[in-house]
């Protein structure tokens, strides 16, 4: 897929845009900026299982605060981790051509540390996650992305029957917060937007 349009956009709006053809190159990358013994939160992401980031980092000496790695302190006390983290990493729900990212929350701890958490972000995101405008990345956050999310953590949500948004009320809904990000934040040191050409998570 040609990235040249988002690429520049990203690079305009000071993101650190990276683009990899395949997953171990991406992988490479990561571990090469990432000193071994910082600590690492993560957001909820399927890109991220899917590649399998998480062992890498591990078998090689870093702190991961992942609800897969950290099993000795509660929920509450892992989300303070990952605010203190040198480095968080997820994906987002779309990616603008445009340069912005586009993101739906439940409760609000992903959005939350990629806009108010460590210096160090690393955003991961398949090709399948590009979309025209942030209108097409609303769209895309709530009838592809959430359906899906809904589904895997057996929510009991409209869309998760019918696969479509019907903005609901309910208490299992995961749409609490939409957030886009035209810029990385005031504070931040480094935001990494990974591309990666293939199909990945929701």
């Amino acid at each position: 897929m040609d990235c040249t349009k988002i690429l520049e956009n990203l690079k305009k709006r000071k993101f650190t845009p990276k683009y990899f053809e395949d997953i171990k190159s991406a992988i490479d990358f990561i571990l090469e900026i990432i000193p071994n013994k910082d600590s690492i939160g993560f957001g909820g992401s399927m890109t991220v299982t899917e590649i399998g980031l998480l062992p890498k980092l591990f078998e090689r000496g870093n702190t991961l605060y992942h609800s897969d790695y950290v099993s000795n302190i509660s929920k509450e006390e892992l989300r303070l981790q990952m605010h203190t983290a040198n480095w968080y990493i997820s994906s987002t729900n779309a990616l603008s051509t445009t340069g912005e990212l586009i993101n739906i929350d439940g409760r609000g701890n992903r959005v939350a540390e990629m806009v108010n958490g460590p210096e160090n972000i690393i955003i991961i995101a398949g090709t399948n996650k590009i979309v025209n405008s942030i209108e097409e990345g609303i769209y895309r956050t709530r009838n592809v992305a959430s359906p899906l999310n809904c589904i895997r953590l057996n929510r009991n949500t409209p869309c998760a029957k019918t696969g479509k948004c019907s903005y609901c009320n309910t208490l299992d809904t995961i749409c609490n917060a939409t957030v886009i990000q035209h810029h990385p934040m005031m504070g931040q040191k480094n935001v990494y937007i990974i591309i990666i050409d293939k199909k990945l998570g929701y």
